[in-house]
């Protein structure tokens, strides 16, 4: 009985264990995405919006309310086999070399947590990145 009993409990685990991982699927990445808070949390200034070619390179169009946008290219690398995360920049060796985990990649929603951080709200749109397909 008591095999029977420590079988099932295994077992259950078991599928809890792979249930909880997702797959990322990286061809999702490809397009426009939109960083895109609640507001009613964290209102943004401006907008922030990157688009991957889906050969390793991006563009970045930054708004700030007020002010002329900017706009940035570079290149970014995924590591899904051993880690799950984006690096925008890779080559570079200043502050702009940056890693993500990627928590969540679907057709329309993207969440990045920064390497080394932990989520909480005080960090949206630094730590914790949170975009939205665009049109």
């Amino acid at each position: 009985m008591k095999s029977i009993l420590r079988l099932s409990i295994c077992a259950a685990l078991l599928v809890a264990g792979l249930c909880g991982c997702e797959k990322i699927d990286v061809n999702k990445l490809e397009g426009t995405w939109s960083e895109q808070y609640d507001p009613t949390v964290f209102a943004m200034d401006g907008s922030v919006t990157y688009t991957f070619d889906g050969n390793g390179n991006y563009q970045k169009h930054v708004y700030v309310l007020g002010c002329e946008s900017q706009h940035y290219t570079g290149t970014y690398a995924i590591d899904l086999i051993d880690k799950g995360t984006i690096t925008i920049n890779p080559e570079m060796s200043d502050f702009s070399n940056v890693t993500y985990k990627l928590v969540k990649l679907t057709s329309n929603e993207m969440e990045w947590q920064k390497e080394g951080t932990t989520y909480s709200v005080g960090t949206w749109g630094s730590d914790y990145r949170h975009f939205v397909r665009g049109k």
